[in-house]
């Protein structure tokens, strides 16, 4: 999977280079982010999170656009932990993101779907409640420094500057290490909801 993201990525920048017409944003939006699993355990809820990075668009032809860009996405999930009274925990995986999606215009209106890869690194793994933050990584990696997935979302571009954009990230790599979990095998989910500034135009 990380072989298919590199080449897929050198391909598409290298194209990219042999075109003029390139633009570049900002944006900032809310995850709705859980963590699924293979084999069955304590519910998980969602964990509210926040994105926040940049944006870089280049024009393939007028029906097709590469978005991609650095974005710091906070992860993870959230559960009910029963220990003679309920205490809220809070899996806090935070990453840095870089996607590769193609997007595909729907017509002059600004609405396009997308799809692409992308390739996120760990950037903190803690577990937090009753007000404390324990770091997951300090002493073992129970989790993988690397997350590869799929993106797919819709987006809507207001006055070629303003992109709303909604997704849904996929995971495809199991995010805990072999030793952690056994045979379980957990992947992360997040929709993402995002405002975007396209500066220059």
């Amino acid at each position: 999977m990380k072989k298919l993201f590199t080449i897929l990525t050198v391909v598409a920048l290298t194209t990219t280079m042999s075109f003029a017409q390139a633009q570049f944003g900002a944006k900032a939006g809310l995850n709705i982010a859980a963590v699924g699993s293979s084999e069955d355990g304590a519910p998980e809820d969602a964990r509210m999170g926040m994105q926040l990075g940049g944006i870089a668009m280049f024009d393939l032809s007028d029906a097709v656009q590469l978005r991609t860009g650095l974005t710091y996405s906070q992860k993870g999930a959230s559960m009910a932990k029963e220990s003679g009274m309920e205490t809220d925990l809070v899996f806090a995986l935070d990453y840095l993101e870089v996607p590769i999606d193609f997007a595909f215009m729907l017509g002059d209106g600004g609405f396009s779907l997308s799809a692409g890869p992308y390739l996120a690194f760990l950037m903190g793994a803690n577990a937090k409640y009753d007000g404390e933050s324990e770091n997951m990584n300090e002493d073992d990696d129970n989790f993988n420094g690397m997350d590869f997935g799929l993106n797919l979302g819709t987006s809507f571009l207001i006055n070629e500057q303003i992109l709303i954009d909604a997704r849904y990230g996929m995971g495809l790599m199991d995010i805990t290490n072999d030793d952690t979990m056994g045979d379980e095998v957990s992947v992360n989910g997040v929709l993402q909801i995002s405002v975007g500034y396209v500066f220059g135009n």
